[in-house]
């Protein structure tokens, strides 16, 4: 605890990629380090093609639910299952993930803990989101980046064909 008597969080915005699933390992290595909270968070975001309102309570239940077993696969594919030696929230919103991530990471004692991607051809960063956080967010922000193999063209090839196919 910190003079302030809250304790402290480490907030992790977690998707699939191998940035995504590097940062997630991060912030288990962070929170363990600290003793802090560890707050898995997933924003959705619930777009439906038809007329607004119709229905649309049931798709976004079915969304959370989905949003829910995705950080739990997302878990297993980086950890091989939820940490037990740590205090593990998994937080599913709706919402644009940056805003989502500010939102959440509003104590003085957070960090928020994101995966980086690479950046593009003329020097741009390809991560929307990371760069939404890193501008807009009031606590410490820790841009991981992908492993180093897997920033090799050939690899990400792969991956986004392997993504794709498994879907």
């Amino acid at each position: 605890m910190n003079r302030s008597g809250v304790a402290k969080r480490i907030v992790v915005g977690v998707d699939r990629s191998f940035a995504g699933m590097q940062a997630l390992r991060r912030a288990v290595q962070l929170a363990r380090h600290d003793g802090a909270q560890l707050d898995a968070v997933r924003a959705w975001v619930f777009a439906p093609t038809w007329r607004p309102g119709t229905l649309t309570w049931r798709w976004q239940d079915e969304c959370d639910r989905a949003a829910q077993v995705y950080l739990r696969g997302v878990f297993d594919a980086a950890l091989g299952g939820l940490p037990r030696d740590l205090a593990v929230r998994l937080v599913v919103t709706q919402g644009y993930a940056g805003q989502v991530l500010v939102d959440h990471a509003h104590r003085d004692t957070d960090v928020l803990v994101l995966g980086s991607p690479e950046r593009g051809r003329f020097g741009r960063s390809r991560g929307h989101v990371t760069r939404y956080c890193v501008e807009r967010a009031a606590v410490p922000v820790i841009a991981v980046p992908a492993p180093s193999w897997a920033r090799a063209a050939t690899i990400r090839r792969f991956a986004h064909d392997l993504e794709r196919f498994s879907r």
